[in-house]
């Protein structure tokens, strides 16, 4: 079988996600996609739909589950890792070089999330190389069917996340940099155009009927800011340090810096592509901190090339990328047996488990209480966008009305579809969370407070306080929780 420890190595990514995949919570982001999946719709606030499409098609598949919300997440990182090591034999590693690169990528903290938790990233990074090929393929023979296929796979990256659009300019940059200024000027490049726009055409539909909320709120997203500033910048690039690896995060460094000297036409069209997704999310993090997923896609080309250049020097180098990745590996396995043992006794609010953790507890208990009340217009309700996925999520199966009373993310309006004035409240106040000096209640009682327990330790506290008559949101202040 021709290449079969690649497909040994994969397998042992795949299997260990797999047993991880049920062992705990929805996060922040994750909730929210699967809550898209629920909500069928041309597009959405925040990203394109391709990933609310996936999941929906999940769930009708085979249920409503953690588990099955997480196997796309699993099937892309199979697909990924194939892909990158085709793509490293495409750019001359050996086998082995290659097999090195692929145990690097899946080690990365960042990519043991990705193979985890269904992101749009996801499908970006299981689109670029296919663009990748097919670019270069139609730099070789120029085939109409490879006109086809790009406009095909940028469509598919259009569905996926706005910042698809980034790998336009590189794409670009490296045909000019060839000065193959003929596949610019071929009629057939307006098959690719036409393809992408078509397969957009959902995504446009739905911000011209909700005034293109999506564009405003990506501009205010990832810009944030119009001050410039160092400190947010030093913070992003802290946290890709520790997201995808100390030791990736050096090779990968290392794998762009050798580059500039390649000749190999695929190394060279990477070294574009991550090039411009680095610089870009560089330049933003000036204004606002960049979270560390949303420049993947450099990483993703980086860690393995930089891994292969290392190993191909030999002697130390060599030891040096072996090293590493085993030490990355180690680490790799013990996060996702705590994942799934939970065998770590954190301090109290300490927890890294705070996000994914309790929440399916918090709704029960929540409802029970809101059972309690003896008005028939009541709800659940946070105060915090960022609880609001998984409010919405975890009380799907009790059919109850819940709300977010935070503007930021205007996608929960949408959802809601009313306003909670006049509502009887329950809010699910976390120990982490602010209590706004802006809610306007009739009167508030406390109903229950309750502490998340892990291994006898706090992951957090919850008070459940009743707002009667909930009359909105009238100031602008808040309260640090106590």
């Amino acid at each position: 079988m021709p290449h079969k420890k690649i497909l040994f190595l994969i397998l042992f990514f795949t299997v260990m996600r797999l047993v991880v995949a049920p062992s705990f919570g929805l996060g922040v982001d994750e909730a929210h996609y699967v809550l898209y999946g629920h909500f069928l719709d041309l597009s959405y606030v925040d990203h394109p739909p391709l990933v609310g499409w996936t999941q929906a098609l999940f769930a009708h598949l085979f249920g409503e589950s953690v588990f099955w919300a997480r196997v796309p997440a699993i099937l892309l990182m199979m697909l990924i890792s194939s892909e990158s090591y085709r793509f490293l034999l495409f750019s001359k590693a050996t086998e082995s070089q290659a097999l090195w690169g692929v145990t690097a990528l899946n080690s990365s903290f960042m990519f043991g999330a990705v193979g985890l938790m269904l992101l749009p990233e996801n499908f970006l990074l299981a689109l670029v190389f296919p663009i990748i090929m097919s670019v270069l393929r139609i730099e070789a023979d120029g085939k109409t069917t490879d006109y086809i296929w790009l406009g095909i796979w940028l469509g598919l990256a259009g569905l996926s996340k706005y910042t698809a659009v980034i790998l336009l300019p590189p794409l670009l940059l490296y045909i000019l940099s060839k000065r193959r200024f003929d596949l610019l000027i071929n009629p057939r490049i307006l098959l690719s155009v036409i393809i992408g726009l078509i397969l957009i055409l959902p995504v446009i539909f739905w911000n011209a009927s909700h005034q293109w909320v999506s564009f405003a709120y990506q501009s205010s997203h990832v810009a944030g800011s119009t001050v410039i500033a160092f400190k947010p910048f030093i913070r992003s690039l802290a946290a890709q340090f520790g997201a995808y690896n100390p030791f990736l995060f050096v090779i990968a460094i290392y794998g762009i810096i050798v580059s500039f000297h390649s000749k190999n036409s695929a190394i060279i069209l990477a070294l574009w592509i991550g090039l411009s997704i680095e610089l870009f999310f560089i330049l933003t993090s000036f204004l606002k901190p960049v979270l560390p997923h949303w420049p993947a896609l450099f990483y993703l080309l980086f860690i393995p090339i930089g891994t292969v250049v290392l190993l191909s020097r030999g002697g130390k180098y060599g030891s040096i990328a072996r090293g590493s990745i085993l030490i990355s590996l180690q680490l790799s396995i013990v996060i996702h047996a705590e994942l799934s043992a939970k065998w770590g006794n954190f301090p109290d609010y300490k927890s890294p488990f705070r996000d994914i953790y309790g929440f399916d507890t918090q709704i029960r208990d929540g409802v029970a209480l809101l059972n309690s009340l003896p008005t028939p217009k009541k709800a659940l309700a946070v105060t915090n966008w960022s609880y609001g996925s998984r409010l919405h999520y975890y009380a799907l199966p009790y059919g109850i009305k819940t709300f977010v009373l935070d503007n930021y993310n205007r996608q929960f309006a949408l959802w809601e579809k009313e306003s909670p004035i006049g509502y009887d409240l329950i809010l699910l106040h976390s120990h982490f969370s602010d209590i706004p000096a802006s809610l306007q209640c009739e009167e508030t009682q406390t109903l229950k407070k309750e502490d998340i327990l892990l291994n006898g330790r706090k992951v957090d506290t919850i008070e459940y306080l009743w707002c009667k008559n909930y009359h909105g949101m009238v100031q602008t202040k808040e309260i640090t929780a106590q």
